[in-house]
Parts: C-alpha cells; structure tokens; sequence
C-alpha cells in the first residue's frame, strides 16, 4: 500500500446534509417492466415495513393480473399467425404465380469496397 500523507479519512464521507435530488438509472431488459413506489432511506427497519404494507399486499395481485394480459398477448399473437399462415396458403394454391427470381451471389472478385 502506498502511503499519501495529503490523505485524510473522512467517515461522514457519504452524508450529505443538503441532499435535495436524486437521480437513478434504470436500464430496462424486457419490455413491460414497471417501476413505481420509489423508496430512498436509511432506515431498513422502516423500509421493512413500508413494504408490508404496500407493495406485499398487492404483490400477488398484480402478478396475477400481468400473467393475464401475458396469456391474452400470446393468443392474440397465436391467432394473427394463424390468419397470417391461412391467408399464405390461399395464395399459394392458385399455382399461377411466378417462381421469384433467384439472386446471382456476388463473387468475392466482383464486388470490391473503396476508400
């Protein structure tokens, strides 16, 4: 260890009296995450307890209504894809369209980038 003897040991170094705002980043990783009921203390007895008497007695009850819109997205999805198929199928059984075109692949000779 190095010694610095401009260093001083401060143990109140993360009070901060005046403090009027925070600021918090959430990074979102899936789609429909909620965030509310903020909570900032220094009391984790008290924070114990706020949350016995919100969010745990609602906890049960909103997961149960997310499973139920999650249920009814998915049958939503199921049956847009199974018109979306049906309507694939209609089409293909005239036997009148055209075969597309295939593309030509590009040589690696043909095809140079420029600066």
């Amino acid at each position: 260890m190095i010694d610095n003897p401009d260093f001083k040991d401060d143990p109140d170094l993360y009070v901060f009296p005046k403090l009027k705002y925070v600021g918090i980043e959430l990074w979102q990783v899936k789609s429909g995450t909620l965030f509310d009921n903020v909570l900032i203390c220094d009391d984790p007895e008290y924070a114990k307890q706020l949350v016995e008497e919100t969010w745990a007695k609602q906890k049960d009850a909103e997961k149960a209504a997310f499973e139920e819109l999650e249920k009814k997205r998915e049958e939503e999805e199921s049956k847009d894809d199974h018109v979306d198929s049906d309507a694939d199928d209609e089409g293909n059984d005239s036997g009148d369209e055209a075969e597309p075109e295939e593309e030509e692949e590009a040589d690696d000779n043909d095809v140079k980038d420029e600066l």
